[in-house]
């Protein structure tokens, strides 16, 4: 969990640096794709949020995932935009239970990696 007073820490990997690194998570723009869960405080711009939209709407559209799979993607796609996890180094730490309900959800999906984004979809 972090310090209520954490401030956004880019998470490197895949995901594109914060533009607020160093400031504390705010009010996200309105130009979010995705994640809007988290719009109210979030260390994402539209440059977290896209990726994201388009990874889920590969899944939907040729992936032949269930809507339970789809919603849990969803949620994972959007973790980096949780306040919680953005003022924390390095990738994002899942809980186990999400995964296993994940893997339950989307076991019978298409899965595709775009080798330059690796981005899942």
């Amino acid at each position: 969990m972090c310090k209520p007073n954490g401030v956004c820490v880019s998470q490197g990997g895949r995901f594109p640096p914060f533009k607020s690194e160093g400031n504390p998570p705010k009010r996200g723009p309105k130009d979010l794709t995705l994640c809007r869960v988290f719009r109210k405080k979030t260390c994402c711009d539209v440059t977290h949020t896209h990726p994201a939209l388009l990874s889920v709407r590969k899944l939907a559209s040729g992936g032949e995932a269930s809507q339970e799979c789809l919603h849990l993607w969803e949620l994972l796609e959007c973790a980096i935009c949780d306040p919680r996890v953005g003022t924390q180094p390095g990738p994002p730490l899942i809980c186990a239970s999400l995964c296993e309900r994940i893997y339950d959800a989307c076991s019978n999906a298409y899965f595709s990696m775009d080798v330059k984004t690796q981005v899942f979809g």
